[in-house]
């Protein structure tokens, strides 16, 4: 009896933490947390499609990745334009001139491996034209 009522204690206390809200397993970046200087600048990385670029001589610095991530049941759902919002926040990370490619899954629904409600995540080329 004693053993069975330790094993509650234990699978009621594992299931406390899992359940109190721990963050996503995704790397996402709270933009309302920067300041307004900052906030300005992401809205000032362009997206450039392949006929924008096609006669200039550019970089691809890195590939990088934006999610939006519904983490607990009252935060907002996740969004395409956020998850493209954290890809030009990871684009001044690298000192990027603007992004391209950018290609975004599906809306994802809840997932323990992910530990969101809704996902949705977005890559994208950071490129970096060359001076002349």
């Amino acid at each position: 009896m004693h053993y069975l009522r330790e094993k509650l204690k234990f699978i009621g206390a594992l299931g406390t933490v899992f359940l109190s809200g721990c963050g996503s397993f995704v790397p996402t970046v709270s933009i309302s947390n920067l300041s307004e200087d900052q906030r300005h600048k992401i809205r000032q990385v362009e997206i450039f499609n392949s006929t924008q670029i096609q006669n200039k001589e550019f970089k691809v610095l890195t590939i990088v990745e934006g999610n939006s991530c519904q983490n607990k049941l009252y935060d907002p759902p996740a969004t395409r334009a956020n998850a493209i919002e954290q890809l030009k926040f990871h684009s001044l990370e690298h000192g990027g001139d603007g992004i391209t490619n950018i290609q975004c899954s599906g809306r994802e629904g809840t997932s323990l491996r992910t530990n969101c409600w809704e996902l949705i995540s977005c890559t994208a080329e950071v490129i970096k034209f060359k001076s002349k």
